[in-house]
């Protein structure tokens, strides 16, 4: 048997009517987001220049495009390259925070990556498809 979206969409959809109807609202939140395709999305931002020995600060803001950007929680993590030494980060909600006092001088290449962990739970187990995170390069340059 071969399935194409329009057969999967209404499957999805049939399940989010029944769930809805028998009470499960939850579970029909988490089906409407695996059919809207909830993707976070990362800016194209430069970071500010920090220097040796003085504190930095520089915050990254994710948003979701189709939904209410604070109605998720969002996970943050270095994909790849390195933060300068003695920079760390930290997160509240879609906000990322990068913090702390530079001890080296240079030019810091990384790809930071933000995900919405959307899972469902029952019935419905492995419906969604496709990626649920967005990875974006970003440099931090540390002057003397």
């Amino acid at each position: 048997m071969i399935l194409n979206f329009s057969s999967v969409k209404h499957v999805i959809m049939s399940l989010s009517l029944l769930f809805l109807l028998t009470g499960c609202e939850y579970l029909n939140e988490e089906i409407s987001e695996c059919i809207n395709k909830i993707v976070p999305k990362l800016p194209n931002k430069i970071l500010v220049q920090g220097q040796v020995g003085v504190q930095y600060f520089e915050s990254i803001q994710a948003e979701v495009k189709n939904a209410n950007d604070d109605a998720f929680d969002y996970e943050f993590s270095l994909d790849s390259g390195t933060l300068p030494p003695n920079i760390g980060y930290n997160w509240e909600g879609r906000l990322l925070k990068f913090y702390g006092t530079p001890t080296v001088a240079g030019s810091y290449t990384f790809k930071l990556k933000v995900r919405i962990p959307v899972e469902i739970y029952g019935p419905g187990d492995g419906i969604c498809f496709g990626k649920d995170y967005d990875r974006q390069e970003y440099e931090i340059v540390i002057l003397e």
